[in-house]
Formats: structure tokens, sequence, C-alpha cells
């Protein structure tokens, strides 16, 4: 008995597969007729891409965690201290 969700998602699996060797193929085929210098430029400016990008968004994450958390401390200083809770009807007096 086959599952029909099994199998769809076989099917996906090797249509994905398909279409990556096939990327695969033509990649080396566009590497295959690239000058060396070519192949140089292009492998710089990929790692460059592959180092510069990643410090890029986590550098912006950490200073939008400092943003926020100097944010809130601000804020809570231009409130005030919190007041406890008192109730404003005396039902229970």
């Amino acid at each position: 008995m086959n599952n029909p969700t099994y199998d769809s998602f076989i099917a996906t699996l090797e249509e994905m597969g398909r279409a990556i060797a096939k990327a695969a193929r033509s990649g080396a085929a566009a590497l295959a007729t690239m000058s060396w210098p070519v192949i140089a430029i292009w492998a710089v400016l990929l790692s460059v891409a592959l180092t510069i990008v990643p410090l890029a968004l986590m550098l912006f994450i950490i200073f939008m965690a400092v943003k926020l958390v100097f944010g809130a401390i601000a804020e809570r200083t231009k409130r005030g201290p919190a007041t406890p809770y008192t109730p404003t009807d005396d039902k229970g007096e």
C-alpha cells in the first residue's frame, strides 16, 4: 500500500535533484569556458560575498538588539518606577 503523500514528497525530491544536477552541469560548462583571470575574479567576489554578507547581517542584528535594550531602559526611566497594583473598589473591606 503506497502513501500518496510520501510518493509526492519523493517525486518533489527527485525533481529537485534533477534541477540541481542540471544547474551543476551548466555551471561546470560555463566554468570550463572561462579564462583563469575571470575564474580568479569570481572566486574573490564569491569569497567576499560569503564573508561580508553574514557579517553585515550579524552586526545589524546585534545593533538592533542593543537599540531595543537601551530604548527599553530609557523608556523605563522616563516613566518612573513601577507602582504596585492597588484596587479601586472597596468591596474587599
